[in-house]
Parts: C-alpha cells; structure tokens; sequence
C-alpha cells in the first residue's frame, strides 16, 4: 500500500491510500477467447495473402511468356521465318515399322542410341532463340552440329533457365531434372521449362499415308515430305507455327497473328522419368504441344498426353491422374510408346496462359469450347470465330 500526503488549501493533511488493481489481469477465458479471435483472423487472411502470391505468380508467368515471344518475333525478323520445333536428322526414322513419323522416338529413353542407331534430336525452336532472349552465351554453349543427347553439350542441356520457368510451377527446379536414359544412368539430366511451341491440334494421323488408316478416319491429320517414313521422310508438320525441319514465316498465317496460338504453357514432368517440360528437346511433351483438342484429348488440362515412358513413370509414380498429369501407358509394351500427343497444362486455378503470334499474352480458361480451343491452334483457319478472351 502507498501513502501519499497531498495539501489542499486548509493547511490539514491528508493521507491518500493507493492500492494496486489485481482485476486488469486477463482471466483464462479471456485468453482463449482472444486465441480464438486471432485464429479466426488468420484463417481467414492466409487464402487472401496465398491468393495474392499466386496472383504475382501468374503474372510473372505471364511476363516470361511474353519475353519469350519478343525472342521468337526477333528470330522471325532476323531469319525472315520462324524457327522450326525441333532439328531431326537423318531423315526417316526405321524404328517406326512405318507408322511412326521422325520426332516421335526417342532412341536415348530407349537404350539405342550407337554408332548404328544413334540419337537424331538435334536443337529445337527454343535453342534456336536464345541468342534473342539474352541467353547467348548459353546458345553458344551448345555444340549444334551434334544431337542435343551428345556428351558435349551435357552442360548445356543441363542449364536452368528462368526466363524458361513458370514460377507456379513447383516440379522445374533442379532437384528434378529429367533423366533421359533412366535412373540407372543417371546424369547431370535435362533442365525443365514450361513454354512450348504449338505444333498443331491435328489428328493422330499421316494425311499422305492415310491409306494406312481406315477409309475417311484420317482427316485433318498431320502432314509428312515423304512416302517412307524409315528412309525418306524429313519434315513432319500440323496446323501450328512450326514442325520437324518445318518452317513458316507470318505470311503462312492465313488466320491472322491475333488468332493463331504461337506458345503456350506446359507443366514440367513431376518425376526424372517424366519428359515434359525438357526445354532443350523437340519431342511432343517436352517443347511442343501437338495433338491435343477436339481431335485429340480435349482443351488445356484435359486428357492423357501420349508420351513415351509413360508405363515406366506411371509404375513409380501411381495415379498421375490424380496430380492433373495423366498419360497414356502401354503396359504390355512399353518399348512400343512413342511422343505423339501433348497439350498445354498449368499448375493456376481454371486456365492456362498463352501467348497469340501476334505477340500478346493472354489467360484462358479450362471451360474454353473445344472447338475454338482448336481454331485458336491452326494457322490457317478458314472459319470466323470469337477469340476466348
């Protein structure tokens, strides 16, 4: 207890008693009240803050596809043409027995690549672009005079790029490069991007071979230069901006820059067995997008991406389907898979973002209608639609 003697203006004393208040304390109800307003507040606040990084995400993904458009318009204005999906040679391609056209086998994955078999992937549209995308002295790294698998260019194939990388995406690091010729033999692997050209939204199907196919099944099919897939053929393309040894220039773009997809998101390959996303290879699956659509698997993030390896992945893996990365497997003989089906995937809530040659970036959603999904897809689409954004 405290004393205190103050004065008034009598001259009398007085003695003031002051006692501490011991009610201020806070009672445990109160305390758990209080934890329990502050829960609440923070249930709350973590999916807007969680919403607001996403958001951020998405718009850098969005920028770095962008960026990698202003590379692939400079390639165009610097060539006169755009650069084609992938390099393949020589031509033909003997482990298809005919039906299997160049770009599709991967000779590394299958354990044949020698001196008689060896690999025939060689650079694709998105080495081709570095140099325009302030990545030269990664382009130069590159021995392109030998195919991508070669021993010289495992650095370089190796190499994390971000520009390359949606920042959405949490499989592209470098903890989970792919590993082309299995785990066995693993090695420095291949880096993961998650930007592919769009190779067309055609049937599974040769138009110049269709007679290897039931009468009037392969229509709208995809194109190939020669009668003999294993000895003669050396360009393979679809309806999109670019092909096996093909090239187009924006003049071939009788749809209009505006309306024809040039690049387009893809989700990295959740495993070391799992090829999407490998920005340095020109299979379908890894750096193109083909396949896919009304004739194919449906719009973006739909369907099962007709890869090679698939079997194996989905033995270590399990339910792909249940991480939005299903594929198709053959089970009984998975040496008999082959890259023939991709379409464009992305770890954002509804959609997916790509980019219109033309230059602009656009989100679209998952609830697209298939069929314009596939206009957006061929460069030269004779029929008006409305652009889904």
């Amino acid at each position: 207890m405290l004393r205190i003697e103050t004065s008034a203006r009598s001259s009398v004393a007085q003695t003031v008693e002051v006692r501490p208040d011991f009610h201020m304390a806070f009672t445990l109800i109160e305390v758990l009240i209080a934890i329990g307003i502050i829960g609440l507040l923070m249930a709350l606040l973590l999916p807007a803050v969680q919403f607001a990084r996403e958001s951020s995400r998405k718009t850098q993904c969005l920028s770095n596809l962008r960026q990698v458009g202003v590379g692939l318009q400079e390639f165009h204005d610097a060539n006169r043409r755009l650069p084609a999906g992938a390099i393949w040679a020589p031509p033909g391609e003997p482990l298809g027995q005919g039906f299997a056209p160049p770009g599709t086998i991967d000779r590394v994955s299958l354990g044949l690549a020698s001196g008689q078999k060896p690999d025939r992937m060689f650079a694709n549209w998105i080495i081709a672009i570095l140099p325009y995308v302030e990545e030269q002295s990664l382009h130069d790294a590159f021995d392109l005079t030998r195919p991508i698998g070669d021993p010289r260019n495992e650095g370089a194939r190796a190499t994390d790029v971000p520009l390359l990388k949606c920042p959405s995406d949490i499989a592209n690091g470098a903890d989970n490069h792919f590993q082309r010729a299995g785990l066995a033999a693993a090695d420095r692997g291949y880096a993961r991007g998650n930007y592919a050209m769009n190779g067309g939204t055609n049937k599974r199907c040769l138009m110049r071979l269709s007679t290897q196919w039931p009468p009037g099944t392969c229509t709208d099919g995809f194109q190939v230069d020669g009668t003999n897939l294993a000895t003669d053929t050396t360009q393979v393309w679809g309806s999109g901006i670019g092909g096996v040894n093909k090239w187009f220039r924006y003049a071939d773009f009788s749809s209009g820059l505006s309306k024809t997809v040039a690049i387009e998101e893809i989700r990295a390959g959740i495993h070391p067995l799992d090829r999407r996303g490998v920005w340095s290879l020109g299979f379908p699956g890894c750096s193109v997008t083909v396949a896919h659509g009304i004739k194919g698997n449906g719009g973006p993030n739909a369907g099962a991406d007709a890869i090679q390896g698939c079997g194996a992945l989905s033995a270590v893996v399990g339910d792909l389907d249940a991480q939005g990365m299903r594929c198709s497997a053959n089970l009984n003989n998975p040496s008999a898979e082959i890259s023939e089906q991709a379409t464009s995937r992305s770890m954002h809530s509804g959609g997916v973002n790509l980019l219109m040659a033309d230059g602009s970036g656009h989100f679209v959603s998952d609830a697209v209608d298939p069929n314009v999904w596939q206009k957006m897809h061929k460069r030269d689409n004779q029929s008006s639609f409305e652009l889904p954004f």
